[in-house]
């Protein structure tokens, strides 16, 4: 990238000496809507400025529906991949920003359809060399991808940044559990307490059983006589009526899906990057699960990165400072998908 230096959303710049910057003009933006199960998905595709078909990146989204922060691995990756001759689409999650349906209604299997379709439909650009599409993103995204990569024939490959690899009731269990005890809401000898009954609930919702749910909530109820609501899992029809829960919604409902086997099956090139001290997504789990399920498949075109000091975001865990994530994908990029275009 020389001077040029990163940004959260494109164009990158670099110093122009006089306290000033130089904008970055080796790529464009082009605001595209694409169909996916009768609704449009708004997206935006960074194309390079060269005269050859690219390669493509179709970037998903994290998880929640505010439209700019579910972005902000897309919206940082996609002027980084555009600089280095790939051509990356940003788009907005169904049901947020710009794109179209009811965001509390869908489920992960929407956003994988939406990630796939987006690079069936661009697979047809004049610009993009469609034997060389891939998906990436990160958190909730990073599962997508990988999901999507497996499911649709025209995706090659997959990058996923702390994408989970483990079984919906442990990814929700260590999520929950950790994010309550990092918020002071739960000391170690109380989640050793309420976990059980966590697990109880997630498993309802795994079930997607009504009577399963009627069961837990009459635990819930019982168990709230003695002990503070707020170490407590809500009842399923408090998760559905009260709004402050929208956002986790369409996670929950996803819950039913089983996507670790389809990895018994996933044969394509994929590099999958960790935090080492992650406390959303269980690393040391994922990566067994990664390795196991590779070897079902009989696939070896894979690479793990497992970054110390980096939790869930790209931080330096010590020094606070952003971790350069994205050289490390950008080389693996040229290494095993691409060739020798434009390097880091």
């Amino acid at each position: 990238m020389g001077d040029y230096i990163s940004s959260q959303s494109g164009p990158l710049r670099k110093p122009d000496g006089n306290a000033g910057f130089i904008l970055d003009s080796t790529f464009t933006v082009e605001k595209i809507k694409i169909p996916s199960d009768g609704l449009l998905i708004t997206g935006w595709l960074y194309l390079p400025l060269l005269t050859e078909k690219c390669p493509l990146v179709v970037l998903t989204n994290g998880g929640g529906d505010g439209s700019r922060g579910i972005k902000s691995f897309s919206d940082f990756m996609a002027p980084v991949l555009a600089h280095c001759g790939i051509a990356a689409f940003v788009h907005d999650k169904r049901g947020t920003g710009e794109s179209e349906g009811d965001y509390v209604k869908t489920t992960y299997n929407d956003y994988i359809t939406d990630a796939g379709n987006c690079a069936v439909f661009l697979s047809g650009h004049k610009r993009i060399n469609p034997d060389l599409i891939g998906v990436m993103g990160a958190s909730e995204g990073g599962r997508i991808a990988v999901i999507a990569a497996s499911r649709y024939p025209e995706i090659k490959f997959a990058v996923s940044q702390a994408g989970t690899v483990v079984s919906k009731v442990e990814d929700r269990l260590y999520a929950q559990l950790n994010g309550m005890k990092d918020a002071g809401v739960l000391n170690d000898s109380t989640c050793i307490l309420v976990r059980p009954l966590w697990e109880k609930s997630f498993r309802a919702w795994e079930s997607n059983d009504p009577a399963e749910h009627e069961k837990v909530n009459t635990e819930i109820l019982e168990w709230r006589k003695k002990y503070d609501r707020s170490v407590l899992p809500y009842t399923n029809y408090e998760m559905e009526s009260i709004p402050d829960f929208r956002i986790v919604l369409p996670t929950w409902r996803s819950m039913p899906n089983d996507y670790l086997t389809e990895l018994g099956h996933f044969k394509k090139k994929w590099l999958a990057i960790f935090g080492e001290t992650d406390r959303v997504v269980p690393t040391e789990a994922s990566v067994k699960n990664i390795n196991h399920y590779m070897l079902l498949s009989g696939n070896k075109d894979y690479n793990i990165a497992v970054i110390s000091r980096m939790g869930h975001v790209p931080v330096d865990t010590e020094t606070k400072r952003m971790v350069n994530f994205h050289y490390l994908i950008i080389n693996w990029l040229n290494e095993n998908i691409i060739g020798n275009r434009r390097s880091l």
